[in-house]
C-alpha cells in the first residue's frame, strides 16, 4: 500500500507538471530559488534542500535463475541533501557541507546519512584559489557538473565506473589538498589536486581480493579552454535557453605504488585515467561529448591487467514558453578492452520539464541498454534490458 501511495503521488505530480498553462515569458511557478541565507556580518549560511523522489519501471532485477530480466517497479528518493555553505570570517574564504542520504529506500540500498562535501576555499584571486577537504575529484565533465544540473536522470554507465578507480566505494568524493582558478577572464581554466586514492586497509581488488598495505598519493589535473565571449558562467547541463558556452577540457589521474601482500609476495600495481570531453550550448540548444579511458597495471599474476574506456554523446533543445526540453544520448562503454565483446550501449531518450527552473523540474527518460556476449549485464538469455525512468526535483 505504502509503495502505491508513493506511487500516486509521483504520477500525480509529473502529471501536474505537464498539465499546466505554458507563459510566454519565465517558469510557471517563478524564478528559481536560493535557499535561505543568514549573515552576521563577515560571514553568512546559506542552507539549501534537495529532494529527488524517482520511479523506475522496467527491466530491474533478474529471473529466479538468472537467465533473462524481470518486470519490476522501484519507488524511492533518489536524492536527499542538505547543503550549507557560504563566507567565513571573510568574503574570500568559503565553506560547504553538504550531508546526503541518496537512494533512500531504493531496492537493494540501505539508507544511510553521510557527509558529501566538507571543505573550505580560500579565494585569493581569480587565477588562485586553495581547496581542502573532501570534495569532488577533477576529472569528467558530466560527474563534475552537479547532479541538480543535469540534462538526463542518470549520468553516462562509463563515467559512474570512472569515478571508482581511485578509491572504495565511490572514491570520486575524497579529501583533497587542490588549488584551482581562472585566466584571460575564464579562457582558461584548471585545477591541480592531491588526494589519498587507495589506502592501508582497501580492498583494491574484488576477485581476487587484494588489500593495501602501501601506496602512493593519486594527482590529478584538468583543464578547460573556451573562445573569448563564449566563456561558461556556471557549469551546468542544461542551461534552460540563456546565453551560450563552448569548452574543451581535458583530464589527467594517475596513483602508482599501490602495494599489497600474497603468500608473504609483494606486489604492486598502477592506476591511470585520461579524459576529454567537449560541450557547449547556444540559447535553446545544448550538446556534449566525452571520451574517458582508465587502465589498471599490477605485476601481481593473480590480477588481470584492464583498460576499461567510454564515450557518450549527449543533446538537448529547450523549448521556450513550454518551458520543455526533448534530450537524447548514446553511449558505448567498453568494459575492458583487452578483452573481446565486452562492451554496453546505451540509448536514452526523454523529456524534462522546467516549472521553476532547476529549483522545481521533471523528467521522463526511456533506457535502452545492449550487451555484447562477454559483457557484464549479458544473461544466458537476455543481451539487452529497457528501463523507464521517471523523476522530479524540489530545490529551495
Amino acid at each position: 500500500m505504502k509503495k502505491k501511495l508513493m506511487t500516486a503521488a509521483v504520477l500525480s505530480l509529473f502529471g501536474l507538471a505537464l498539465s499546466g498553462p505554458a507563459h510566454a515569458a519565465g517558469f510557471i511557478f517563478g524564478e528559481e530559488t536560493k535557499g535561505v541565507t543568514l549573515a552576521s556580518n563577515e560571514s553568512d549560511l546559506n542552507i539549501r534542500i534537495r529532494l529527488q523522489p524517482r520511479f523506475d519501471y522496467g527491466d530491474l532485477i533478474k529471473s529466479k535463475d538468472g537467465t533473462s530480466y524481470d518486470t519490476e517497479s522501484d519507488l524511492y528518493m533518489r536524492r536527499v541533501r542538505i547543503e550549507m555553505g557560504g563566507s567565513l570570517l571573510a568574503k574570500t574564504i568559503k565553506y560547504n557541507l553538504t550531508l546526503s542520504a541518496d537512494k533512500w529506500e531504493q531496492t537493494g540500498h540501505t539508507g544511510s546519512v553521510g557527509v558529501l562535501y566538507s571543505y573550505v576555499t580560500w579565494e585569493a584571486d581569480d587565477a588562485v584559489n586553495l581547496t581542502v577537504g573532501k570534495s569532488k575529484l577533477p576529472y569528467s565533465r558530466v560527474s563534475l557538473t552537479s547532479s541538480s544540473k543535469q540534462l538526463l536522470i542518470e549520468r553516462p554507465v562509463s563515467t559512474e565506473a570512472a569515478k571508482k578507480v581511485f578509491g572504495k566505494t565511490d572514491g570520486y568524493y575524497q579529501p583533497k589538498l587542490a588549488v584551482n582558478g581562472k585566466l584571460f577572464e575564464g579562457i582558461a581554466a584548471y585545477e591541480l589536486a592531491v588526494a589519498d586514492g587507495w589506502v592501508n586497509g582497501d580492498a583494491v581488488q574484488s576477485s581476487p581480493s587484494r588489500t593495501v598495505f602501501k601506496s602512493n598519493p593519486l594527482y590529478v589535473a584538468r583543464v578547460e579552454l573556451s573562445p573569448p565571449g563564449w566563456v561558461e558562467k556556471s557549469r551546468s547541463d542544461a542551461h534552460l535557453g540563456k546565453g551560450r558556452h563552448l569548452a574543451l577540457g581535458a583530464n589527467y589521474a594517475n596513483q602508482g605504488g599501490i602495494e599489497y601482500s600474497v603468500a608473504s609476495t609483494d606486489y604492486a600495481e598502477g592506476r591511470t585515467l585520461l579524459g576529454v570531453d567537449l560541450s557547449g550550448h547556444y540559447n535553446g540548444f545544448t550538446g556534449q561529448f566525452e571520451y574517458n579511458a582508465w587502465k589498471v597495471d599490477s605485476d601481481d599474476p593473480a590480477v588481470a591487467d584492464t583498460k576499461p574506456k567510454g564515450w557518450y554523446a549527449q543533446a538537448g533543445y529547450f523549448i521556450d514558453g513550454l518551458n520543455i526540453e526533448p534530450v537524447a544520448r548514446y553511449e558505448v562503454y567498453d568494459q575492458d578492452s583487452n578483452s573481446g565483446n565486452k562492451k554496453e550501449k546505451d540509448t536514452t531518450v526523454g523529456l524534462n520539464w522546467y516549472g521553476k527552473g532547476h529549483s522545481f523540474k521533471a523528467g521522463l527518460n526511456w533506457v535502452h541498454t545492449k550487451y555484447e556476449d562477454s559483457a557484464s549485464g549479458k544473461l544466458a538469455n537476455d543481451d539487452k534490458k529497457d528501463v523507464y525512468q521517471l523523476q522530479a526535483q524540489m530545490y529551495f
